[in-house]
């Protein structure tokens, strides 16, 4: 496959990719954080191909979150998912609740994906 060939993401693939996530940080933190909601939108990078972004959106402390930790992220989601789903490094953004309630979360949700 091409770099430059746009895969078309499926919501198999963002449900997956969410449940990796969520089942990683729920194994990492239990109850410590509230990670909800967690978003997957396919996205264009500056060079025209296509990835995954997740937005995470956490509630509690943010100290108590590991930032060694959390940019792993990116290869576990890797681990669990094939090339054909997904074949370049995912990006991740932690976005706190009341910050993703005023204005991200709008913006993410008014987002259009590809065609």
């Amino acid at each position: 496959m091409s770099r430059r060939t746009l895969l078309k993401t499926t919501e198999e693939t963002k449900t997956k990719v969410a449940n990796i996530v969520r089942n990683a940080l729920e194994k990492q933190y239990g109850d410590e954080l509230v990670f909800d909601p967690i978003t997957v939108i396919p996205k264009i990078d500056h060079e025209g191909d296509e990835y995954l972004h997740v937005y995470i959106v956490y509630d509690g402390d943010r100290d108590k979150m590991d930032p060694g930790w959390t940019v792993g992220l990116s290869g576990l989601i890797l681990d669990g998912t094939t090339e054909e789903e997904i074949f370049r490094v995912p990006g991740t953004s932690f976005v706190e609740k009341s910050e993703w309630e005023e204005d991200s979360g709008a913006r993410v949700l008014n987002y259009v994906p590809l065609a």
